[in-house]
């Protein structure tokens, strides 16, 4: 019969372990240190930190990437807002008339990287709930003006609703947000994935 194949020694595992580990290191370097290594980063998405200013950090999904146009954003935009009583309506600079809030968050990918703490202002998502009559809402089904699709909408909890820093944000580093950056209004959840907060808002539906 033939002979039985060689087993792996320990230090051929141990060898093994220690390259894939290098690999590691290698392709996620430029995402987790950034500046110039960020262009050797395999892991982390490319050519998508646009320009300079307030707007200037990582995108992963564009607006032309998925149908969104300045036309979808444009004058007549509106934000719907659904609860038990009438729908609200309401323009971006009424939407900005109101109180607003701030949170320093990223936004984390679930491809592996995250951008440092951006400076977001907007409205509170539990304020919102408590203007669509809900104040205890269990749930917000978000949607986008994007084209159906991945990631077009998503179903926030009842604690991601009431966290303080939760917001539906019309601002990022003290400017308004740019389209790719989910102009004119995009949700921002602390530890939500960020293909989970959702760009381009149109309309808010709270539920118990």
């Amino acid at each position: 019969t033939a002979p039985a194949p060689p087993t792996m020694t320990r230090r051929g595992a141990l060898a093994m372990v220690g390259g894939g580990s290098l690999l590691l290191l290698v392709v996620t370097a430029g995402q987790s240190i950034g500046g110039w290594l960020r262009s050797t980063a395999l892991l982390a998405p490319h050519n998508r930190t646009p320009g300079s200013g307030p707007n200037a950090f990582q995108i992963n999904k564009t607006a032309a990437s998925v149908g969104v146009t300045p036309a979808h954003v444009g004058p007549a935009w509106r934000l719907e807002i659904h609860g038990p009583g009438p729908t609200l309506v309401l323009t971006r600079a009424q939407l900005l008339a109101m109180p607003q809030h701030a949170a320093a968050l990223p936004i984390a990918c679930v491809e592996g990287w995250s951008t440092p703490n951006q400076q977001w202002s907007g409205l509170r998502l539990a304020d919102l709930a408590a203007l669509a009559g809900l104040p205890d809402a269990r749930s917000v089904l978000v949607q986008s003006v994007q084209p159906p699709g991945p990631y077009s909408s998503v179903v926030l909890r009842d604690n991601q609703i009431h966290d303080p820093r939760s917001l539906l944000a019309l601002r990022v580093n003290g400017a308004d947000l740019s389209l790719d950056h989910g102009y004119p209004a995009r949700v921002i959840v602390p530890a939500n994935p960020g293909v989970n907060n959702t760009k381009w808002v149109h309309r808010l539906t709270f539920r118990t």
